[in-house]
């Protein structure tokens, strides 16, 4: 089966030599992204293995060209317009890889808030060693806290794995609740009961029409004061703007996110001296002391890039063999 593979990174070059030799795959690695541009060049490659936008026009020049077969590096798959592949005959899996890397990194963010960390960090890159006016550095303590998981999927359980050892409270919100959460003490509630008593809200859910700016005015107000908010999962699963005035507001205590809205023209660039980052709602986000905003980092870790790997190049060997594909997606 031939296969170019897009976006490959040099950190991933190893695990694709290995998983297309014992795969007895013929493998090309770009580093480009997949655009109108350079889609060409997958003219008679069988499948692709990507981590970019695939709207309609791109795979109609895919399926042009003889792709069959797309295999997503990514656990979300809202970048893909399903319905068109669907009707072009092009088939699409995501890739699934180790929980625990969003989960530790989210249980990471959880402590660095409450314990305001990145505010303390900052005064002491100016000697400033004190406990802060009024104890401003003062933190919490997360045995006394009630955490609000949204969404028990992969990660979200894994996350409430994390937190059952600090001794804290935790509650969720899931279409589908688990048995073996609840066996683990955790309560399963409607998403206004989380909102009312959760001290902190970390969100591990796909992004949806349904689940698009769920975090918004109306349920930040439903909130506990000093709310603090947690997103490893997708930026658009917050209104920007929602957040900013919450925290303006005081009402949203602290933010640690790994993902925001129009992340695109921000991550995976080194901005030098005359780059421009022209997210303005990003910027203000940064810019508050009770914040901590990272380039959507949390999945990369030596054993998920390999299970990204591995899973991507895996289902177009499946593919390929004519079996059945456990990660393949569907339009709704």
């Amino acid at each position: 089966m031939k296969v170019m593979a897009f976006n490959a990174r040099p950190d991933e070059r190893a695990f694709f030599d290995h998983f297309s030799q014992s795969l007895n795959m013929n493998l090309t690695l770009q580093k480009d992204t997949l655009t109108l541009d350079n889609v060409a060049l997958t003219r008679g490659y069988d499948g692709i293995s990507c981590t970019c936008d695939l709207p309609a026009p791109i795979l109609e020049k895919l399926a042009e060209n003889g792709v069959r077969y797309v295999a997503l590096r990514t656990i979300g798959y809202d970048n893909v317009d399903l319905e068109a592949a669907k009707r072009l005959g092009i088939r699409v899996s995501h890739a699934g890889y180790s929980p625990y890397a969003v989960s530790n990194y989210t249980v990471m963010l959880m402590l660095m808030c409450i314990r305001k960390a990145g505010y303390i960090m900052f005064r002491s890159h100016t000697a400033d060693y004190s406990l802060g006016a009024s104890g401003a550095a003062r933190g919490m303590e997360m045995q006394n806290l009630t955490v609000g998981v949204i969404g028990t999927g992969r990660i979200g359980k894994a996350v409430i794995r994390n937190l059952s050892g600090f001794g804290c409270r935790i509650i969720a919100h899931d279409p589908y609740p688990s048995e073996e959460m609840k066996q683990m003490g955790v309560e399963y509630v409607s998403l206004e009961s989380l909102y009312a008593q959760s001290d902190v809200i970390t969100l591990h859910t796909f992004l949806n029409d349904s689940t698009y700016h769920m975090i918004n005015t109306e349920a930040i107000q439903q909130m506990k004061p000093g709310v603090v908010i947690i997103n490893c999962a997708r930026g658009a699963l917050i209104d920007t703007r929602a957040l900013i005035d919450g925290i303006e507001s005081g009402r949203v205590g602290s933010v640690g996110v790994d993902c925001f809205e129009g992340e695109d023209d921000v991550i995976r660039v080194d901005h030098n001296y005359n780059s421009r980052v022209t997210n303005h709602d990003y910027i203000i986000l940064k810019s508050f002391q009770n914040t901590i905003v990272t380039p959507h980092v949390a999945f990369f870790t030596d054993q998920a890039v390999f299970d990204m790997v591995q899973c991507s190049l895996e289902s177009l060997h499946q593919f390929e063999l004519g079996e059945k594909v456990p990660l393949e997606v569907h339009a709704a």
